[in-house]
């Protein structure tokens, strides 16, 4: 592990000098501890970024048989991405997709048990609304942001208030926080899930 953790530390350097948008460590340690509680078996991430964040669950989900995908659509993310993963040997363990999680969420075929979403504000209930009936029941989707930008994330509330979804809001920084759903028993037909 001292060779992960040496490139998570390399990682979050570079991301700091480069002003690459990652979770916080605050945030990072809630991600590991619902996954310890959780125990998913396969996770979605939607917005890799430099694959911080995908690693660092890695860390935990290693004690389990599991797998993520993860969806980026910027070129320059992705190949950062790619080469930390390699760096890693995480190759086979993650589905790394570079595609547009607006169009590449709907061919997906699994379902998830956990679903991370930190991309486009603005589109939050979109992928909300898309990846809603490829989630297990009982099992968690996060929201990352909602705070800090609540005023781009537009219909967001109406879409939870019209379909009468249950959610928990944590403010984990000073200034910052997470949605957080227990998926109920509700499947939602893709032709209602309009906002």
């Amino acid at each position: 592990m001292k060779h992960l953790s040496q490139l998570l530390q390399d990682m979050r350097i570079y991301w700091k000098i480069n002003n690459v948008p990652n979770i916080s460590d605050v945030h990072l340690f809630l991600l590991k501890d619902l996954i310890n509680i959780s125990k998913p078996n396969n996770i979605l991430e939607i917005w890799t970024a430099n694959g911080f964040s995908t690693i660092w669950m890695w860390e935990e989900l290693v004690k389990y048989w599991w797998h993520i995908t993860t969806i980026d659509f910027s070129p320059q993310s992705y190949k950062i991405a790619q080469t930390n993963f390699k760096t890693s040997w995480l190759e086979k363990s993650i589905t790394s997709l570079f595609w547009n999680a607006l169009d590449i969420v709907p061919t997906l075929s699994e379902n998830y048990d956990f679903v991370f979403i930190d991309g486009m504000m603005r589109r939050s209930v979109d992928f909300l609304w898309l990846t809603w009936n490829k989630i297990n029941t009982w099992w968690i989707i996060i929201i990352d942001d909602v705070i800090k930008f609540k005023h781009k994330m537009i219909w967001l509330d109406d879409f939870l208030e019209k379909h009468d979804i249950s959610y928990n809001i944590l403010p984990i920084d000073s200034d910052d926080g997470i949605m957080m759903i227990i998926k109920p028993d509700i499947s939602i037909p893709y032709d209602k899930l309009s906002h």
